[in-house]
């Protein structure tokens, strides 16, 4: 789907279950503003026509040994209700942009 479809999509509720799934029913009206707010911003940068795609990480917190695991260290590391979104979109050449 291209970013306006996408967005479409979401306004139309087809993408609900997938947001459920993630974030659980109570959040689902502000995860959509979060995912559409992030859709218009690539809109803005690199165009409304382009194929894209969503993608969520999850967020970890180290409570033990933090970057040891650089070095083949052990680390404590729990993951949290927090998590990073992107709209990326597939090009033809090595470059990779990232607006944050």
């Amino acid at each position: 789907m291209n970013v306006k479809q996408m967005i479409t999509a979401i306004d139309k509720g087809t993408l609900d279950q997938k947001l459920i799934a993630l974030y659980g029913k109570e959040e689902l009206a502000a995860q959509r503003i979060r995912y559409t707010a992030a859709l218009n911003a690539f809109a803005k940068q690199y165009g409304a026509e382009r194929e894209v795609r969503l993608l969520s990480v999850p967020g970890r917190s180290e409570l033990a040994g933090n970057h040891t695991d650089h070095n083949r260290g052990c680390v404590i590391a729990g993951s949290i209700h927090l998590d990073i979104i992107a709209v990326a979109a597939k090009r033809e050449d090595a470059t990779v942009r990232v607006l944050s």
